[in-house]
């Protein structure tokens, strides 16, 4: 490979395929902007993906070195002993063998875009290697190794690690299992099966959808009454003990009949996490008749939040159900068979040797059931459990359906690739005439009638799958909604979907995406200004205001003390908003402080007296706070979504114990007062909350270091918004994208200790909401590019 350096060239676009042969050598432009965005203009995809390849290697190497370890369970080898344990449960999530045969079997158009990949980073690490004085990334030289070349099988799995394995993953089936029994155990069979049903419901009637639901809506399921007798709880399976919150993302589109000076917009906040180096990365790829701006999760080969000539996309968590636990049975003198479909068969099994830095190597065994993989065992009982997970196998083609939705030109397109999707992803969509439209990803398993997804099945193959549901009855889908807009905070996609499994997570008629739907209903029209400030409005938006503000200002009329009536006062008046505007470090006025404080009091007061040992899990009331901040934003968590329900006389079980809703209401109001009284004094309108800072994590979302220890860098105050934020304006004669993926572009820091210009310098513009131009047009990237190189390979 050879790089040139340029201060201008014109290179002719030519649409072709393949792999250049040496003695035909091709080249690959790579131009960045002023805040260090690459974009690649190549021949071809191998090109394409090789310029890529290369750029990301310049800007994010020790991230992308600590992501690949992560994602395959070789931490060890570099780090210690200490992450022996992490590497063991990494190897045991995933099968090598089916990745690399989904690998082999792939066309040579779609290997060209991982091997061009993992060429490009090779690039950089060559050039590293003949100057390591200068380009070695100091975290390598700071943790004692070097950076190891990259194969295709390397670069998916990122987003096998870090998008299958953690978003399409999730399942709480044994924990859920072991809260209910704790319940029936305090409360007796009906009670605390109706307790649980509230925290957990398989299905809510009343809970905002996406898709408006005269725009697409399917019956109720009608084998809700589970037939499966329910499983013992395992005797070694330990349940959640500390609280456990929720935020995910939100997107909304906004149709031609709703904006003024475009035909749509587009606004995505995907919300995986505050890390340094940022979690997303930007890039403009040029090539083949392809051409696409935008950023996207740990550089994947795709974009997932951008725009090509005429669409635009983007992405939250679905929440959709697509994961179950089988309890396989073993043969009692024989642990290494299961039984089957009557006849005991052999686990597969497989010998993972971990490589261990200043150790010796360690051999494990992983074994696994025809389900999935293995993630507990009762040996005393004779039982594993397994993870049989929809998208397992499937891996590839989900990713190659999202890059082929990049290339769509169609709303009809992008929705074919959509639902090829196994994972539970929302996707959006917007384009250049003015259409809008929204699919809900994922592959949805038919379930033998009478299985409750919330809990384990027998592995013996009764309980089985059947088949992939229809997309037309599990899949929520539409094109221009009567609406005229679209917006979701992973709330529930359209009316009929079950609710997923997990006891952390609910749908019901309390959900934050109110705060978008209310916005938007309420605008006649949107500039791009207009849409873009929701952002503002709905990062510091009280997420439960909207629900028990009403329930207070009922609670408190009629009463004759006066300190109710001082705090009911306050609260009404309250614009809802949680900000810092002196930047004292306190939330402004007393609003917050009190509001906050009665949450988790009424939170406290509703449900611990009837959870008893299982209330921990349900005890977050999802806000930050000074000293710990939220994981990926705020949210209603699944306790106080059914502390809700019940004051509004809602529920199977009355969690109010026959108590009136008022009385509870003000109860906790007078709890909430003494308290900050007893902290603060007698002067309601001096009360003050310590604002909840954000940090952005040297340590990735896995718990392993991404960056140096030194490297953590805190905003002033959390915003409850995207990682990133990006908005695509959508005309006939031109696409403007706009976005923020802080705290910059590049991580790269010198083995003497300097930072990248641009290591730092969205920080700043994402902390007061500002944006910066995605350059797309061929006549804007040359107008704003601040360096160019030329490679060839």
């Amino acid at each position: 490979m050879k790089k040139v350096l340029v201060s201008i060239m014109v290179l002719s676009l030519v649409a072709c395929a393949g792999t250049a042969t040496q003695d035909t050598p091709n080249q690959v432009r790579l131009l960045r902007d002023s805040y260090g965005v690459p974009h690649i203009y190549a021949d071809e995809i191998y090109g394409l993906y090789y310029g890529y390849g290369y750029a990301v290697a310049q800007d994010r190497l020790f991230q992308m070195e600590m992501t690949r370890r992560s994602t395959q369970g070789t931490v060890a080898e570099v780090l210690g002993a200490d992450y022996l344990d992490y590497d063991k449960g990494t190897r045991s999530l995933f099968d090598p063998a089916s990745i690399r045969r989904q690998l082999d079997a792939l066309a040579d158009k779609d290997r060209d875009i991982f091997a061009g990949f993992a060429a490009g980073m090779n690039a950089w690490l060559a050039e590293i290697r003949a100057n390591a004085g200068e380009l070695m990334p100091k975290q390598f030289i700071d943790n004692g190794f070097e950076p190891a070349d990259w194969t295709p099988y390397d670069v998916v799995m990122i987003f096998v690690g870090t998008m299958a394995n953690r978003y399409g993953d999730f399942n709480t089936e044994l924990d859920n299992l072991k809260i209910r029994q704790s319940l029936i155990a305090q409360h007796g069979e009906l009670a605390g099966k109706a307790i649980f049903d509230q925290l957990n419901p398989r299905f809510t009637n009343n809970a905002p959808t996406t898709i408006p639901r005269d725009d697409w809506s399917v019956p109720v399921p009608d084998n809700l009454a589970p037939t499966y007798g329910e499983m013992a709880v395992p005797a070694n399976y330990l349940v959640f003990s500390a609280p456990t919150t929720t935020g995910m993302s939100n997107c909304y589109v906004i149709g031609k009949d709703k904006v003024e000076d475009a035909n749509s917009i587009l606004v995505n906040g995907p919300q995986f996490g505050w890390f340094n180096p940022a979690y997303v990365y930007s890039v403009g790829m040029h090539a083949a008749g392809i051409d696409i701006v935008g950023n996207t999760p740990c550089a994947y080969p795709m974009i997932m939040f951008g725009h090509n000539q005429s669409i635009g996309w983007g992405s939250t968590w679905a929440g959709g159900d697509i994961v179950d636990i089988y309890a396989e049975q073993l043969k009692p003198d024989d642990p290494g068979q299961y039984l089957y479909k009557g006849k005991y068969r052999k686990l597969q099994h497989r010998l993972e040797t971990i490589r261990v830095r200043g150790g010796e190597d360690v051999n494990i065994d992983v074994y696994r059931p025809v389900h999935g993989p293995i993630i507990h065992q009762d040996s005393d009982a004779g039982i594993y459990y397994a993870k049989h997970r929809a998208w397992e196998g499937r891996e590839l083609e989900t990713l190659l359906a999202w890059v082929a939705a990049t290339w769509a030109g169609d709303f009809e397109s992008w929705e074919a690739e959509a639902a090829r999707s196994s994972i539970n992803v929302n996707m959006y969509f917007a384009d250049v005439h003015g259409n809008i439209g929204y699919f809900f990803g994922g592959r949805y398993p038919q379930r033998v009638a009478g299985h409750d997804n919330r809990f384990p099945v027998t592995g013996d193959g009764s309980m089985d799958w059947l088949s992939r549901m229809s997309v037309d009855v599990a899949n929520p889908h539409v094109k221009n909604p009567g609406s005229g807009f679209l917006a979701n905070w992973n709330n529930k996609p359209g009316q009929g979907v079950m609710n997923p499994d997990f006891f952390f997570f609910s749908w019901s008629e309390a959900d934050r995406v109110d705060i978008l739907n209310t916005a938007l209903d309420q605008g006649d029209s949107f500039t791009a200004d207009q849409a873009w400030a929701l952002l503002t409005m709905s990062s510091y938006a009280d997420v439960h205001a909207a629900y028990l503000l009403p329930l207070i200002e009922t609670a408190v009329r009629d009463q004759d003390d006066e300190r109710l009536k001082t705090v009911n006062d306050i609260l009404q008046n309250w614009n809802r908003q949680s900000l810092d505007s002196d930047q004292d470090g306190n939330y402004d006025g007393a609003a917050t402080a009190i509001f906050r404080r009665f949450v988790g009091v009424l939170l406290n007061n509703v449900l611990s007296d009837d959870l008893g040992d299982v209330f921990g899990p349900f005890a977050a009331t999802g806000y930050p706070t000074a000293d710990t901040p939220s994981g990926a934003g705020t949210n209603i968590q699944a306790g106080m979504k059914a502390v809700i329900e019940s004051l509004s006389g809602r529920g199977e079980y009355d969690l109010l114990n026959g108590e009136n809703a008022s009385d509870v209401i003000t109860g906790a109001l007078f709890e909430t007062l003494d308290l900050l009284a007893q902290e603060q004094g007698d002067v309601v309108a001096a009360w003050r909350l310590p604002v909840a800072k954000r940090p952005f994590s040297n340590i990735n979302f896995l718990g392993i270091p991404q960056a140096g220890g030194d490297e953590l860098i805190t905003a002033p105050i959390e915003q409850n918004r995207g990682t990133e934020n990006n908005m695509i304006v959508m005309r006939e004669n031109a696409i403007i994208g706009w976005e923020v993926t802080p705290p910059g572009q590049s991580a790269f820091v010198s083995p003497a200790g300097k930072k990248n210009s641009h290591y730092k310098d969205q920080f700043d513009l994402y902390n007061s909401f500002g944006r910066k131009r995605m350059w797309f047009y061929a006549e804007d990237v040359e107008a704003n590019k601040k360096s160019e190189i030329v490679l060839e390979y």
